[in-house]
This record gives C-alpha cells, sequence and structure tokens, in this order.
C-alpha cells in the first residue's frame, strides 16, 4: 500500500476511532464473580499509570507525553504518520472491571508499583490476567463495532473494508469465541487461586528498557517460520500467548505465559527460552512485541534520539503489520529494533 494511500485511511480509521467511543465502547466487570461487584465500572489501566507508564514518560516545556503504536499523526515536516504524544492518564484504559475488584483484585501488585516479583506465581498470574482482560475487553468492543447498525459505522466500515467487510467481521468473531477458551480457564485459575496452573517464562533486566506492552497474542509463525497460527479453519482453536513487559525505575521485567498443555504455545515460549544469544533473544522478543501486539508504550526518551528515517522505518512496519490485508511477517536476524539492549536504556 502507497504510503498516500495508507495516511488517508488512516485519516478514516482514526474517525472511526472517535465513533467506538461513542456506540462501540462497553462497560462490564471482567471478574467472574458478579456479586461482588460494585459500580461504577472504572477506565482501568491494563499497565501501571503510577508505575511504567510514569517511568517512560518524556517533559517537555512542563507537558509529560509517552507513545503508543495504536496513536499516530501526520509527520508533516518528513510526511509519514507518525507515533502521537499522548498522556498516561489515557494510556492503556478500558473500561473492563469495577471500582472492587479493579482496587482488590491487583492490590498485590498495583499499591506498590516496583513490588512485582517474577517469583512470585500470584504476581505474574496478576499481570497476566489484566493483560488478557484487556486484549479480551478490546475484541468485545471490535465485534461490538462491526455489528453496529449505526449507519455512520455502516458508512465508514463500507468504505474501509469495501466488500471484505463481512469476511473481515466474521475473523473478528471467530477471535472473540477464541478467547473465550482461555477466558474461561484464567477464571478458574483465579477463583481457585491456582495460580501455577500457568507456565511463566520470566525474565529481567538490571536497567529500565523504553518499552511497555500488555495483552495476549496468536503469533503466525514460530522462530524458524513454520506455521503457528495460521489455520482458518472454525474447528480449530489458537494457541495464546499472554505478554506483559514492565518497566521499574531500575529495571525491566518480563512475563510471558501460556498454559502448560498448549504444546503449541510451550514450543514457542521453550524455542524462546532457548536462544543462546542474548543479542538474538533481545531482537525476537522485540520483533514478538512489535509484532503481535497492540498495546505497546513507547518512551519517547528511546524514539525522539532516533533518526528521521530510523523513525520512518519504525513506523512504516507498524503500518504493515497492522493492515488487515498483510500476511504474517517472519523474523529474520537482521531485524532493525531492540528495545532490551544496554544501550537503549532510559533515564529517569
Amino acid at each position: 500500500m502507497e504510503q498516500e494511500e495508507f495516511i488517508r485511511q488512516q485519516k478514516e480509521l482514526n474517525r472511526l476511532t472517535l465513533l467506538i467511543s461513542k456506540g462501540g465502547t462497553i462497560k462490564d466487570c471482567s471478574h467472574p464473580i458478579k456479586g461482588e461487584c460494585r459500580l461504577p465500572i472504572k477506565n482501568a489501566h491494563s499497565l501501571q499509570r503510577q508505575g511504567s507508564l510514569k517511568l517512560l514518560e518524556k517533559t517537555v516545556k512542563g507537558n509529560s507525553f509517552i507513545y503508543c503504536h495504536t496513536e499516530r499523526q501526520i509527520n508533516k515536516k518528513y510526511n509519514f504518520l507518525d507515533l502521537k504524544p499522548i498522556g498516561r492518564k489515557d494510556a492503556s484504559t478500558f473500561y473492563g472491571f469495577c471500582d472492587f475488584h479493579d482496587t482488590e483484585l491487583f492490590k498485590e501488585i498495583e499499591n506498590d508499583p516496583e513490588a512485582t516479583d517474577i517469583d512470585n506465581n500470584l504476581h505474574c498470574f496478576l499481570h497476566t490476567y489484566r493483560s488478557f482482560s484487556h486484549s479480551y475487553h478490546r475484541k468485545y468492543e471490535e465485534y461490538k463495532l462491526f455489528t453496529s447498525s449505526e449507519p455512520e459505522v455502516l458508512n465508514y466500515l463500507n468504505k474501509f473494508y469495501g466488500r471484505d467487510v463481512d469476511k473481515v467481521t466474521q475473523g473478528v468473531k471467530l477471535a472473540l469465541q477464541d478467547l473465550e477458551i482461555p477466558k474461561k480457564r484464567l477464571d478458574e485459575i483465579l477463583i481457585n487461586k491456582n495460580y501455577e496452573d500457568l507456565e511463566y517464562y520470566c525474565y529481567e533486566y538490571p536497567y529500565r528498557c523504553p518499552v511497555s506492552c500488555a495483552g495476549v497474542s496468536t503469533p503466525g509463525h514460530f522462530k524458524n517460520g513454520n506455521p503457528f497460527n495460521l489455520s482458518n479453519s472454525e474447528s480449530i482453536s489458537y494457541s495464546d500467548i499472554f505478554t506483559t513487559v514492565l518497566p521499574f525505575a531500575e529495571r525491566t521485567v518480563i512475563i510471558l505465559a501460556a498454559f502448560p498443555d498448549d504444546l503449541l504455545a510451550m514450543k514457542y515460549l521453550e524455542e524462546l527460552d532457548n536462544i543462546s544469544n542474548e543479542l538474538e533473544f533481545q531482537k525476537y522478543l522485540s520483533f514478538h512485541i512489535i509484532n503481535n501486539l497492540e498495546n505497546v508504550y513507547i518512551s519517547p526518551k528511546f524514539y525522539d534520539r532516533k533518526t528521521f528515517k530510523w523513525r520512518q522505518s519504525y513506523c512504516q512496519l507498524i503500518n504493515i503489520i497492522s493492515d488487515k490485508y498483510t500476511p504474517y511477517i517472519r523474523y529474520n536476524k537482521a531485524f532493525p529494533i531492540n528495545y532490551f539492549a544496554f544501550t537503549e536504556k532510559i533515564e529517569s
């Protein structure tokens, strides 16, 4: 797709995003024990506002901001669709938990943002559960949007997707159905407090990396390029990789998780864990994040110090990945992005 055409379509999509906030927003607590819920439904953060998001900020002339892959604006100087500065107050939010559950469920990791311990299964589970809940909630909102009867919404969907709108809607429906399976299992773990029923692959760097993310993904390929989640069959459920990356004051935590009986997901994580070359590990983990997750936040202290050509290429990669008509891309060792290199660390 030509850059000019993508910019035009992105403007249309930005308008559609405004419609979502009006007609596609869903306010519902994700916690399975509804009897405990106490209104209101909060605009909850999937990533810690006073923790990771705050630590990614850059302040210019008294204004603090971060970047998100899904928030874009035209860079008039260099004519490309650039990352858009946003405030952390509005970053990573979703109406997915009531006031009671947002406070009580996550207090172990939220009251002290630095408390997260990768050797603590409860901590790992809570981050995983919140990451999944964000992705699950967003998919529900997407399905609500695609099944809307509002004329303005239908007009934009037909303009953006044309004759493929029914096919895309069916794809969203199937994705939501797939997510119902891990949703049920994660709820059971939560209720029964069997936090060890997930397999966690956790890593920690002794410095602050410039990225934070939270979500569930279904990668298209294994590291060697073999197909992973590429079936179009309704009878085959996708395998899930739960991913959370949290920069703290003087360290960065990565929590990857999967169900132990999900053989494909376990193989994917074991391959990552068995990469012996640290540089290749960092690059592949960076590839996993940018290629598979939408809820990704980048520090301007990292992004703004790059050349405009690097930033252009970075945004073009996001464009390619986010285009529903683009096939899954595959990893190669020349991948140019490494969020976890010591040289990319950010300071206060």
